[in-house]
């Protein structure tokens, strides 16, 4: 029984497929894409550390600082390698939305951002309407926990000075937030940095620092907000 002919248009949407399948895997493969910020952070070094004392019981000599120049050399020549085979299609990954942008296998960021909404009342107290992860008032935490309301505020808990993305984001919880609690009368956006460590290490003093503070009246942003930082990919 002779096979059925496919049509050139199956053709074509298999090769498409195929093209994506394949620069996914190329962006998606964990390259050690190393920085020296990335390997100086604390949890880090200990890492390099660990597996220094590894290396030398296994017979290998090479010290912390070895281990962190290797990786800085592999990082580079990684991240140079990946840029030039997919900068031809950046057009085409755009058009398809098809880039790869979350970091596989990261190493967990001490320096974590709680983002925090304050509600002030008509009778002048000030109170808690949303402190990640999962309390406050359970419409906020409902929405502000969704996932790709949780993408926007991720990304800025880390910067000094977040861009104006944020600015629009805290514009919205506000708004939310008025709506939600009608006797509000100020609403405080801000992110709560907070440094986690391990168990078997002690906490310093400074446990915490407030950042990024957007306040807002029912009608609009009040004086008092820290500035964004511009980026040309942000629209007024």
């Amino acid at each position: 029984m002779a096979e059925p002919t496919r049509s050139p248009v199956a053709h074509v949407r298999a090769l498409g497929i195929a093209l994506v399948l394949l620069l996914q895997l190329l962006d998606a493969t964990p390259l050690p894409e190393l920085r020296e910020s990335h390997l100086r952070n604390p949890i880090a070094w200990d890492e390099l550390n660990r597996w220094s004392g590894v290396l030398t019981q296994a017979g290998i000599a090479m010290t912390p600082e070895e281990m962190l120049q290797f990786g800085l050399a592999l990082g580079d020549g990684s991240r140079a390698f990946r840029k030039v085979a997919l900068r031809p299609w950046h057009p085409f990954r755009r058009l398809t939305g098809t880039g790869q942008s979350w970091g596989l296998f990261a190493y967990p960021d001490p320096y974590a951002g709680r983002l925090t909404v304050d509600a002030l009342g008509a009778d002048g107290e000030w109170r808690e309407a949303y402190r990640a992860p999962g309390a406050g008032h359970p419409a906020l935490v409902a929405q502000l926990e969704y996932r790709r309301v949780r993408g926007v505020y991720d990304d800025a808990a880390d910067r000094p000075k977040p861009r104006k993305v944020y600015d629009r984001l805290a514009a919205w919880v506000a708004q939310r937030t008025f709506e939600e609690l009608p006797e509000t009368t100020e609403v405080k956006v801000y992110f709560e940095r907070t440094h986690v460590v391990r168990p078997d290490r002690r906490r310093g003093e400074e446990e915490s620092e407030v950042r990024s503070v957007r306040r807002f009246g029912p009608d609009g942003p009040l004086p008092g907000s820290e500035p964004s930082s511009p980026s040309a990919g942000d629209e007024p």
